[in-house]
């Protein structure tokens, strides 16, 4: 992924601190948004894509990328799911 779209974000679990990547990537119909993870042992990451289950508003991360209209939309998406996160503690 480019450099020139990437924003970093300070996250915590447990007291353990580190930046998180988030990567937005322009793709013909749209934008997929990439969301690094390296919590657990695990270094990689995950598309953040809207929840299968069809919960309103609620964005899971999947191993496949999902299509967003537009950045506005995929950065919305974004900051819902790190407010997820922050509710499970």
């Amino acid at each position: 992924m480019s450099h020139d779209n990437r924003g970093m974000k300070l996250r915590s679990r447990d007291g353990h601190f580190e930046m998180a990547d988030f990567d937005l990537k322009r793709v013909e119909n749209g934008y997929w948004m990439w969301i690094e993870c390296k919590f657990d042992g695990h270094n990689g990451g995950h598309w953040l894509a809207p929840d299968p289950a069809g919960a309103v508003s609620a964005v899971r991360v999947l191993y496949e990328p999902h299509v967003w209209a537009d950045p506005v939309e995929a950065f919305a998406a974004r900051d819902r799911w790190e407010a997820q996160q922050e509710r499970r503690g």
